[in-house]
């Protein structure tokens, strides 16, 4: 039995003055279905959602919605707290909150999430539920939307996308992309993509060398033809041609034709591009002078809190060299707070060797009247080369670069403040919540670096993919302890 469709999106156009956003053929929503939209940062995939919820006409094209639409907005207003189901706030852990003036972020993203909960036969369209929620938010956020039947989400949270998807659009371009699967699935698909195509350029190189070869060969024998022999007269050249069914110079000709087919032949071949590879230039970590003690940072029966409310209470902790330490936790469990006292060394112990880059939320470190280029000279201690590849590998494009600070988005100057700590002399990193701001292939980018960086490094992420792909050992903080896992 035909399963029935929900939205039918055809030959859709959306054009912002003279830039064309979305251009694709059609989309289909089909009743059970859980699609991921993915792709860069102003790919169109916010614009792709409103277009196929309706909350947007688009410039040309049809969109037929055949079901109730609920829309969740990143950044919601909270204005329509009364309309929420009461028992549905409770399992969001937000009942309490429904009648309070004024609530967190976290708590306005559980209120809304809760509305839509209270709709059950709607079909959801979210773009990024995860704002704000910390990791139990996430994770009652996770089973909740497993019991929605239909729904098109925006998410930079991976294991999200793992967990509540069976298919992935990748908007490209203005393009769609469509893979079956969640986003590991969707990963794989696009690697045996890039593997085909890459075998398609080395066999279009291949042949395209070979049908080279033959021309040349063929307009050196033509020449050689043409020619008269060496040490014979005219009158003998002729005698000779007479005696043959060809003239030399009409089979020179003839060969002259036959290396001209092969070249239309190259002309004509479909070319085949070298799929882009990541540039592998590291930093000399050795620049930095990093300490050579197996521990760096220590807590010992560490107390601290705010006012009357106690955050620590005779806590002990490590941090190894060279570890990979995530600190995880529920909000106001202290994460944040400790980073800060690491930072200030106060009440802990790091050892004079390491000096210490944090990434902080504000990005005070970048200077908004300076270029992308200029920001990161003025801390590298790295040769420009080297600079220019880590901006390069966090997806910052030569024309990025020449950017001032302040015409960037707020994911680009993360990721400039990051290839600011990557070639500075720093050899210690703490980033607190790093993945803020970004879009997955700029997550997948600072993966990569992270997991190459040689120096000690401790964050604070909400992000679980992230965690997992970067983290070497786990610090969990609860009830005034920190516990190694």
């Amino acid at each position: 039995m035909a399963r029935k469709i929900l939205i039918s999106a055809e030959n859709i156009k959306q054009i912002y003055g003279e830039q064309i956003v979305l251009d694709f053929d059609r989309f289909y929503l089909y009743e059970g279905e859980k699609v991921g939209l993915v792709g860069v940062n102003g790919a169109g995939k916010t614009t792709l959602l409103k277009v196929l919820s309706g909350k947007l006409a688009p410039s040309s094209g049809t969109v037929k919605l055949n079901c109730v639409p609920f829309y969740f907005e990143q950044f919601g207003t909270g204005d329509s707290y009364y309309e929420t189901d009461y028992a549905e706030a409770g399992k969001m852990g937000v009942g309490d909150q429904l009648w309070q003036e004024n609530v967190s972020g976290g708590e306005d993203t559980r209120i809304r999430l809760a509305e839509l909960f209270s709709s059950q036969s709607a079909v959801a369209f979210l773009d990024e539920p995860t704002s704000n929620l910390d990791s139990a938010g996430v994770e009652i956020l996770k089973k909740r939307l497993k019991e929605i039947e239909s729904m098109v989400l925006i998410s930079h949270d991976r294991d999200l996308l793992n967990e509540v998807c069976d298919r992935i659009v990748e908007v490209s371009f203005g393009e769609l992309n469509f893979f079956n699967g969640n986003y590991d699935d969707y990963l794989e698909q696009k690697e045996q993509l890039r593997k085909s195509q890459y075998a398609e350029y080395e066999n279009y190189q291949s042949e395209k060398r070979r049908l080279e070869s033959v021309y040349r060969q063929k307009k050196a024998k033509a020449k050689s033809v043409a020619k008269k022999p060496r040490n014979i007269s005219a009158s003998e050249a002729k005698t000779i041609a007479l005696c043959g069914n060809r003239k030399p110079e009409d089979k020179a000709r003839s060969m002259e034709k036959s290396a001209e087919n092969v070249l239309k032949r190259i002309e004509h071949m479909e070319v085949k591009e070298k799929p882009k590879e990541e540039p592998v230039a590291r930093p000399d970590f050795r620049l930095t002078n990093p300490p050579r003690n197996p521990i760096v940072i220590r807590g010992e029966h560490l107390t601290f809190g705010y006012d009357e409310r106690l955050i620590f209470d005779d806590a002990d902790f490590m941090i190894r060299n060279g570890s990979k330490v995530a600190l995880v936790g529920e909000n106001g469990a202290g994460k944040t707070t400790l980073i800060e006292l690491i930072d200030k060394r106060e009440g802990v112990y790091v050892v004079p060797g390491a000096k210490i880059g944090y990434a902080r939320q504000n990005m005070s470190q970048i200077d908004l009247n300076k270029t992308v280029l200029e920001n990161v000279r003025n801390v590298s201690i790295q040769k420009e080369s080297i600079a220019r590849i880590i901006l390069a590998r966090l997806l910052l494009t030569e024309r990025d670069i020449q950017k001032k600070a302040s015409e960037l988005s707020g994911g680009e100057r993360m990721k400039l403040s990051f290839a600011m700590l990557f070639v500075s002399d720093v050899n210690l990193l703490i980033l607190d919540e790093p993945t803020n701001y970004l879009d997955i292939p700029s997550i997948e980018a600072l993966e990569r670096l992270l997991k190459e960086y040689e120096g000690t490094l401790l964050f604070v992420s909400h992000d679980k993919t992230f965690v997992n792909n970067v983290a070497s050992e786990r610090m969990f903080i609860k009830d005034g302890k920190i516990i190694s896992l």
